[in-house]
């Protein structure tokens, strides 16, 4: 017997999944500088900030209310006026000694870059029910399993005690995230209801994947190289 969607839609996402990635190996076993980590937390920031336009896009395009309404739901979570989650993404940035400020100041890396064009691409072209899928299973979906990596981390070797204020964004991350995640598949599931759109959406989360990696990959060069692209350089 075949897998079903939803089993095809994790498969795809986890083969490239970036929680497996170097850098949070690497901060996982406490082997990055707290420094290092808030290179992850700034372009982090870059790319949630278009994540939250394209579900604003997408919010304004599809006619579903219960997509509406979900789409809704989780943006009015992430940019709560009184409790923006971005927000609490600097105070992590701020608790390591580097400024607030910093984190929208810092340089979009073209890992980052390539992430955010791509998402204006995919929901711009891509029928809506792939482009969720992209979205909700190939990206957002990803998070929890990097926060369940990275909290246990901040706890044991970065000197964050559990419920600290300065790693709220990570813990709520891992509580909001279980929620979001199922409702996402379940959308995804519902009205990709063909085997063309079903093909589709698997391909656009293997594409999401890939894309989130590579940033992943620019975090990394950056963060512990200070790399800011591939370009080569003469070996003496």
């Amino acid at each position: 017997m075949g897998k079903s969607f939803h089993d095809q839609l994790v498969a795809t996402r986890d083969s490239k999944h970036s929680k497996d990635h170097l850098f949070f190996e690497l901060w996982s076993q406490g082997k990055l500088t707290k420094k290092q980590t808030t290179v992850y937390c700034a372009q982090h920031y870059h790319y949630v900030s278009e994540y939250l336009n394209w579900m604003a896009y997408e919010a304004s395009q599809i006619p579903f209310r219960d997509v509406k309404a979900y789409l809704f739901e989780n943006l009015g979570d992430e940019e709560n006026p009184d409790d923006r989650h971005l927000d609490m993404l600097k105070d992590y940035v701020a608790a390591t000694g580097l400024s607030r400020d910093s984190v929208e100041d810092s340089v979009v890396l073209a890992g980052t870059e390539g992430l955010q064009n791509w998402g204006w691409r995919l929901v711009y072209q891509t029928p809506w029910q792939a482009a969720v899928a992209g979205m909700f299973v190939g990206l957002e979906s990803q998070f929890l399993d990097i926060c369940k990596k990275i909290v246990p981390a901040l706890h044991k070797h970065y000197g964050f005690a559990p419920g600290d204020r300065q790693i709220r964004f990570f813990e709520e991350h891992v509580r909001a995230d279980e929620i979001h995640g199922a409702k996402g598949f379940a959308i995804v599931e519902k009205y990709c209801n063909t085997p063309e759109l079903q093909s589709l959406a698997l391909r656009t989360v293997e594409a999401a994947t890939v894309r989130r990696w590579r940033y992943m990959n620019g975090i990394y060069w950056y963060a512990l190289h200070g790399k800011e692209d591939d370009t080569p350089s003469l070996q003496a």
